[in-house]
């Protein structure tokens, strides 16, 4: 029979109990977006088993990941023959138990799980036997782990975890009497992995507010932020993509401040030709390395004649709008100079089409229109240019 340690499932058992506080806390930001991932995997074996195991693992383009749960089912088939060898009668009793553990890099300790059962004592003469055929000794019995650590789970790779199980027997007597015995053990197991997490947009970084992505040129764009209770070694990482699925590091904002609020700011370049899609996100990392994630904010730089038609271009007096969308929504447009100074804005209620006039004679130069889908939340973009005088 093999033993454990009351004490580690103490230990245990309050970082599970701190983590589910933490848990609680980042759940109830969530507001009802919570979703799960789940990876089975079937197993067998005769009573003991060691499985190395690997699952994907959790990318943060998918949302914010919360916890961790790791979960183990059995259904064992226990049948035994057990034959009194020795010289008197005696009494013998048995208890069968399982014991699963769970163990790996990414797990901030390994997780050990033990259940036993009393099926019965049996007094038998000398050479006196008796035979269970095979019943059922556990039935969907589950052993369960929580981690709300969870950077190691984090990202488009794998993560390899190691789960036991050991089907044990513990055969007594009292006068410590011969015997023989022997046991048939059937188990069928299934291992889960499952991910926790806040559906993308519906969850941002600790203390993180104001977040924004707004277009004010052609080929630049305008990240600002701000954050609440700001502390002492935390960065922000700006990454860009032009999917969701996949983003990379342009640049690293340092905090400037330690227990108060810090407003920040970022213009951003975009390539050449960059009339497509793009989306931003900000990766948080406290003092430890920790890291959280805001929600993704998507841009539209579109020239004008794909998705945002304008004319007449060049304007004088006024410019129409036409977004290449099928259904018609409220719009917040900007007209913004080369500057990125705001000249004026317009709003308009379920419209598909927009007439702008100016509020003034425009100075000759290159414009930027910026509309706003208040209900979609895109952003959709185009510039036109005001005549010099002939």
């Amino acid at each position: 029979m093999q033993s454990y340690n009351p004490f580690f499932r103490r230990k245990v058992g309050l970082v599970l109990l701190a983590g589910l506080i933490l848990g609680q806390a980042v759940q109830a930001q969530c507001v009802g977006n919570l979703a799960t991932r789940t990876y089975d995997t079937a197993l067998t074996s005769n009573g003991f088993g060691v499985f190395n195991l690997r699952f994907p693992q959790f990318s943060p383009d998918s949302g914010t990941l919360v916890s961790v749960r790791l979960l183990a089912s059995v259904n064992s088939l226990y049948g035994f023959t057990l034959r009194n060898a020795d010289t008197s009668a005696e009494t013998y009793s048995l208890t069968v138990g399982e014991q699963d553990e769970f163990s790996g890099t990414p797990l901030p300790a390994p997780y050990s799980n033990v259940t036993s059962q009393s099926i019965g004592s049996y007094p038998l003469n000398p050479d006196q036997s008796v035979t269970q055929t095979p019943v059922d000794f556990l039935t969907n019995h589950i052993s369960s782990d929580s981690v709300t650590a969870v950077s190691p789970f984090l990202g488009t790779g794998l993560v390899n975890l190691r789960y036991q199980a050991f089907t044990f027997t513990n055969l007594t007597t009292v006068n410590n009497a011969a015997y023989y015995y022997s046991a048939g053990i059937s188990n069928t197991l299934t291992f889960s992995l499952q991910y926790l997490y806040c559906q993308s947009g519906a969850l941002l970084a600790t203390d993180l507010y104001g977040w924004s992505a707004a277009p004010v040129g052609p080929r630049n764009v305008k990240l600002n932020w701000a954050a609440t209770n700001e502390t002492t070694g935390r960065e922000y990482i700006i990454q860009r993509g032009s999917t969701t699925r996949s983003f990379t590091n342009i640049a690293t904002v340092a905090a400037t401040a330690d227990g108060s609020t810090a407003n920040y700011s970022y213009p951003d370049e975009l390539p050449e030709d960059a009339d497509s899609n793009w989306y931003y996100r900000l990766q948080v990392l406290d003092a430890t390395g920790q890291a959280s994630y805001s929600t993704i904010k998507e841009v539209s730089l579109t020239s004008a004649g794909k998705g945002l038609q304008l004319y007449p271009n060049p304007a004088t007096d006024f410019i129409n709008l036409v977004p290449a969308l099928p259904e018609a929504t409220d719009w917040q447009v900007d007209i913004l100079a080369a500057n990125g100074n705001l000249v004026q804005r317009n709003v308009f209620l379920q419209t598909h089409t927009m007439l702008i006039n100016f509020n003034g004679k425009l100075p000759a130069g290159t414009y930027f229109v910026r509309a706003l889908d208040l209900r979609g939340q895109r952003t959709i973009s185009a510039t036109f240019i005001v005549p010099g005088a002939h």
